[in-house]
This record gives structure tokens, sequence and C-alpha cells, in this order.
């Protein structure tokens, strides 16, 4: 048994019914094993969460990583929920983020993401100004696509999204 069945648990749980249904035995479901196999590796939901975020970050930067991007866009696409595989994962992060609002210690490590996050767009050669306004824009543009209808997304990210990332490729 390892803990990677549990936190693939605690995102399906995350994905597909949000963070209200998020617990030991709800993750048990989903991982199909017994609560008390989840107790022995998460005692807390900010644990399973944690966990759950951590995990997820790592297949994303496994993926962008795989990708290889080439242009700024071709860094922001792959956090779009354009897909299946991408809107499940941005239903990760908008859980993540609402707990991260309530928890102390999770808004932290969500602090320290984003400082993180702003850093990959500074080493991309944009200010730290520009890499923010980008970061804010996507988390927004993400939650906006995640109430639309997959068929409408791309239409809403090429009027938001890739204007801004052009102007900024044109200032550098």
């Amino acid at each position: 048994m390892t803990s990677t069945r549990l936190l693939d648990g605690v995102l399906t749980v995350l994905a597909e019914q949000g963070v209200g249904a998020l617990s030991v035995r709800s993750v048990a479901a989903a991982a199909g094993v017994s609560p008390a196999q989840v107790q022995y590796y998460y005692r807390t939901k900010s644990e399973l969460v944690r966990a759950g975020f951590d995990h997820a970050g790592e297949q994303f930067l496994a993926e962008v990583t795989a990708a290889q991007p080439t242009t700024l866009m071709d860094f922001v696409w792959p956090w779009l929920p354009l897909d299946d595989r991408s809107e499940r994962r941005a239903r990760v992060w908008l859980a993540y983020a609402a707990i991260s609002a309530v928890d102390p210690d999770l808004a932290a490590t969500s602090a320290q993401l984003d400082r993180k996050l702003r850093g990959w767009f500074v080493d991309e050669g944009l200010s730290e100004q520009a890499a923010a306004q980008l970061l804010a824009l996507i988390d927004g543009v993400t939650i906006q696509c995640l109430t639309l209808p997959q068929a409408e997304r791309r239409a809403l990210v090429e009027r938001t999204i890739v204007p801004f990332v052009s102007a900024l490729a044109a200032n550098r």
C-alpha cells in the first residue's frame, strides 16, 4: 500500500465532489482502502489537502517539463482547464485555494507557492509586476473557465490571456 493511491483518492474527491466532501471516509472509498489506512498516513483534513495538492503539483510540473515549452504562452496553456485532465487539476487547485483562505498553515504554503510561480515567470523574462499580473489573470480566468462549458473556454482564454501575454512578449 503506498500513499500515492491515497493521494489519488484525495484528488478524486476534491475534483469530483469538492472540499466539503473531503473526509477520511470519502478518501478511503475513492482509494479503495479502509479509513484506518488513510488515518495511518494522514491524521487531519489539512494534512490530506496539503499532501493531495503537493501530489497534484508534482504531476503538473512533470507535465510542463515534459512539454518543453518554448514560449511564454506555451508555458501558460497547460495551466488552463481546457480539457478533462486540466479541469480536474483546476478543481483541485480551487479546493486548495478555498481551504487556504481559512487555514493559516495552508495559507502560508500557498503564499510560498505563489512566490515560486511568480519566480518562474520572472525567469522567463517578466518583471515582478508582470509576473504577479499574469498569475492573477491565470487564476481569475481559470475560475471563469470552470463555470463555462469546455467548448467556450478557449475563446475566453484567447480574449483575455493571449492578448496580455502577447503584449508582454512585445515589451520584453
